[in-house]
């Protein structure tokens, strides 16, 4: 009786360590749950790649670094292309004179930091009280503004660095925490054959999601490029590779879909031809394209393949879609579909176990 006590007293001492620790990784990790989310959506999206690299190249980091590198370059691609459109934007505004009316306020302290002389700038700026006139209040809303963009770049730099080092470890080392948990569960047939259902349905469902993504992407530029080419005159689309990776990224988003993106854009090109800025057939050529041939291309050619390969319902995972996004926010994209799974696959396999031990 005494070593059953003290067997009691020792796993409820150990249960109370657990906790304590699960609930520092918990708070941890609280910030950055739509990196772990993401992670976890690209490791399963990702995981039929790798294994195919890894099983031509022998060298599970070496078929991690190709696997990332296959995803990362087309989106630092994407981005760049996006970075460059922004720094051309940027010198059009600067080189069009937009600032030239801060010039007479801060062209006496630029004359003093040319010359070297900041003894004599700090003098001036602090007997001017600062910055003169609405230069002042000009330069600290821009300093203010600038301070937020960096801190929030930075923020992103960091939550992406995050996912891209769980997505680098759960890719080389996922089938050693499989074994971990194997064995931790003692081989038990239900517990194991859950999480093997719930693995196996959440590497189809993020898959298949990733591939109709780059589908969808890809042919989506091909076209804005051909539609550029055969129009006459100006292009329609000024941005069409950058249009067609949004229009992918677009089709994430449960109900609407891509129309997310090209119908903004198409109210756009109408608001441009109203002011006579473009031609008036340019946004209804554009509707047209977009909503008969981007928009259902996708629907006739991939989807039906890839709903083919899902074991699950498809109304189930898009509800899981439409309800994570609506009640976790941006990562409720990845996170609803991973709560159906489970849900599905513990009604199936555990629940009428459950029911034949409490009835």
């Amino acid at each position: 009786m005494g070593t059953r006590g003290g067997n009691s007293a020792e796993r409820l001492l150990w249960t109370m360590i657990g906790v304590v620790l699960a609930a520092f990784v918990g708070v941890a990790l609280r910030s950055y749950v739509g990196a772990l989310v993401s992670a976890i959506f690209l490791y399963y999206a990702t995981r039929p790649i790798y294994r195919r690299i890894e099983a031509r190249t022998a060298h599970p980091t070496l078929a991690v670094v190709l696997t990332l590198l296959a995803l990362v370059v087309p989106m630092l691609i994407v981005i760049g292309y996006g970075l460059a459109l922004l720094v051309q934007e940027l010198d059009s505004v600067l080189s069009g004179g937009a600032l030239s009316t801060l010039q007479p306020y801060v062209q006496p302290y630029l004359d003093l930091i040319q010359r070297g002389e900041l003894r004599q700038l700090r003098q001036t700026v602090s007997q001017a009280g600062g910055v003169p006139g609405s230069a002042g209040s000009a330069a600290g809303s821009v300093l203010s503004r600038l301070v937020a963009a960096i801190g929030a770049v930075f923020a992103v730099l960091t939550r992406v660095a995050l996912m891209l080092i769980l997505l680098f470890y759960l890719l080389r080392d996922g089938h050693k925490l499989r074994s971990w948990f194997v064995s931790a569960v003692e081989y038990d047939d239900r517990i194991v054959s859950f999480v093997d259902g719930v693995d196996a349905d959440l590497e189809t469902v993020f898959f298949n999601n990733l591939a109709f993504i780059v589908f969808t992407a890809v042919q989506a530029s091909l076209i804005y490029l051909g539609f550029n080419l055969l129009a006459p005159g100006s292009a329609v689309v000024g941005t069409p590779v950058l249009l067609g990776a949004l229009i992918g990224i677009g089709t994430l988003v449960p109900v609407v879909g891509m129309k997310l993106v090209y119908l903004p854009y198409a109210a756009y090109l109408g608001a441009a031809a109203v002011v006579g800025s473009t031609p008036a057939w340019h946004p209804i050529a554009f509707l047209a394209v977009s909503g008969v041939v981007v928009d259902t291309i996708p629907d006739i050619v991939i989807r039906p393949y890839l709903s083919g390969r899902n074991t699950l319902h498809i109304g189930l995972v898009m509800l899981g879609y439409f309800l994570g996004a609506l009640t976790f926010g941006w990562w409720g994209l990845f996170f609803g579909p991973i709560v159906v799974v489970a849900a599905v696959h513990f009604a199936e396999d555990i629940f009428p176990w459950l029911v034949g031990e409490y009835l």
